[in-house]
């Protein structure tokens, strides 16, 4: 890096900005950037204070900080960071309903980068990352709040080993220390508070050595083939109840900080083959096994974004898969198009669903009230890309079916998981009109998520109680939209240091209302008899029209 360069873009709906250059000649540089969106703020005067969704709105933010210095043609240092935050609004005035959802992450890295000699590259790299989520539902005199985080230090140690031209090794390891906060349910009730300041914090450490080669066997045939072996220890302090029938605790078992209270460890094999029938057709065939010790747990009984991650412990065991997978690759006309067909088929053990009932509490550990089934998906891909002329662009369509089966849930009857998506379809078209002009438009279409929503509401003593389908009987609405862009890149004047062009959009191009989540609302009184339970569901992006400056100089 020899000279200071700036770009940014300055739109309607979102600005960013990035400013790179040299700290010391030669030796070192480095990258600043920033992006903000302010959806919220151009949505406020469409939606006057008179609306029952005033106060609703949504942004994102995020800051990016990179720097490397060359100490010599052997050694380099990396120093990066990275801050974002996502934060949802949802206001029903009318049905003093408040609902407030901000997540992010926040990493920090170090990598050092060694070259032994031309055969022989090492990356030893540091790694903090703190990941946080919280949701706040209130709603006349009462409120509820989940969080859940998870926080890691990591080392890794990388190396690349070229010891032949048809040889490319990969091998080293990596250390975790973890610490989760899975679930913690706070609430308020008029001036009652329930604000647990004991909730049960995890800590693991996570490990793993790993060796991989890419072997060209001949120009047709190419075989990459590994083996990872990892470990996944859950460290106290940690206190384990045993319980009655009745659910009463009778026994205790407590284990103090550091010391050992499960351990988990397992190979984790991958061959993928791969034979070039002629020069534009090939094929590729893969099997993995894996392990993963860190869950996503989603509550069926809510289409609210409250999935948390949780360890592996004494009861949750981690889970193992094994992914099958064949592909066929083909070019045409002198490699102008990329087609590929791939399909797959997944089977995975030791999934983990809440029990049928569950409802957040502040006294209980979240894994008391764990289940453990069983899951499978297949399914297939096709992609077909075009490379060249005026009109490029691409086609995607994923088909697949993703099952669970718990013995203690749904009667034992398999049933779609909430991320069970049959179609998953973009399309992306890219047209250059001339030296000053691309269009482009890209469309996605996905099948709404599986979720599990009452069948019928009744009352009893006066308190409305609901009786739910069987789990993910029900489809949340497909999610699709259309976007469309022109860009407007005037010609340069040769003399000026700058560059600019204008991004002319439409963001959900026909005002799409793709649901975000599923509430319930009440109209009329129980009492005079004309009570009326009503699904709606609430969106987050309508159509939204923009203009955007890029500039770089």
């Amino acid at each position: 890096m020899q000279k200071m360069q700036a770009e940014g873009g300055i739109g309607l709906i979102a600005s960013r900005f990035s400013i790179q250059g040299p700290i010391k000649k030669d030796k070192a540089s480095f990258i600043l950037s920033a992006r903000r969106t302010y959806i919220d703020a151009l949505t406020k005067p469409f939606i006057p204070k008179s609306s029952q969704f005033s106060g609703s709105g949504y942004y994102f933010y995020d800051l990016n900080a990179k720097m490397n210095y060359t100490f010599s043609e052997k050694d380099r240092l990396y120093i990066s960071g990275y801050f974002g935050r996502d934060v949802f609004d949802f206001v029903n005035g009318r049905q003093s309903l408040d609902v407030n959802i901000p997540w992010g992450n926040a990493t920090g890295t170090i990598r050092w980068n060694h070259v032994f000699n031309r055969k022989l590259f090492s990356n030893t790299t540091l790694v903090y990352n703190d990941y946080n989520f919280n949701f706040t539902a209130a709603q006349n005199n009462f409120e509820v709040g989940l969080s859940s985080g998870i926080r890691d230090w990591t080392v890794k140690q990388d190396y690349d080993f070229y010891p032949y031209a048809n040889h490319k090794i990969k091998f080293g390891g990596q250390y975790t220390f973890h610490r989760f906060t899975p679930s913690v349910v706070s609430g308020r009730q008029d001036s009652i508070e329930f604000n647990p300041q004991n909730a049960q914090v995890k800590f693991a450490r996570e490990y793993a050595l790993y060796v991989q080669d890419d072997w060209e066997v001949s120009p047709k045939f190419q075989v990459n083939m590994g083996l990872r072996f990892s470990g996944f220890t859950q460290v106290g302090p940690y206190k384990i109840y045993d319980k009655d029938i009745n659910g009463n605790r009778t026994d205790s078992l407590e284990f103090a900080k550091g010391n050992s209270v499960k351990t988990y460890a397992g190979l984790e094999p991958r061959l993928t083959l791969r034979y070039s029938i002629d020069e534009n057709t090939s094929v590729k065939g893969s099997v993995t096994r894996n392990m993963q010790y860190i869950h996503l747990v989603s509550n069926a009984g809510t289409t609210l974004p409250t999935d948390i991650w949780v360890p592996s412990t004494y009861r949750v065991k981690p889970q193992v898969s094994w992914l099958y997978a064949a592909g066929l690759f083909k070019n045409f006309k002198n490699n102008m198009y990329e087609t590929s067909l791939e399909v797959y088929y997944k089977g995975m053990q030791n999934q983990i669903e809440y029990e049928e009932g569950y409802t957040p509490t502040t006294l209980e550990d979240t894994e008391n009230f764990f289940t453990f089934g069983k899951g499978w998906s297949y399914g297939s891909e096709l992609f077909i890309n075009k490379l060249r002329g005026r009109l490029t662009g691409w086609i995607g369509y994923t088909l697949s079916w993703t099952w669970r089966r718990f013995p203690n849930l749904n009667e034992g009857l398999k049933y779609p998981a909430k991320y069970d998506r049959r179609h998953d379809l973009s399309i992306v078209g890219i047209y250059n009109l001339n030296d000053r002009w691309k269009l482009s438009a890209n469309f996605v279409y996905g099948t709404g998520n599986a979720t599990t929503l009452p069948q019928r509401f009744y009352l009893i003593g006066g308190i409305l109680s609901q009786e739910y389908s069987r789990i993910n009987a029900y489809r949340l609405p497909a999610y699709h939209r259309l976007d469309v862009s022109a860009v407007y890149t005037p010609v340069r004047n040769q003399k000026r240091k700058w560059k600019t062009e204008w991004v002319f959009s439409i963001y959900n191009l026909y005002s799409r209302q793709n649901p975000y989540f599923i509430y319930f609302d009440q109209e009329g009184n129980p009492v005079n008899g004309d009570l009326k339970v009503q699904a709606k569901k609430v969106s987050i992006f309508p159509i939204i029209p923009s203009v955007t400056w890029n500039f770089k100089f």
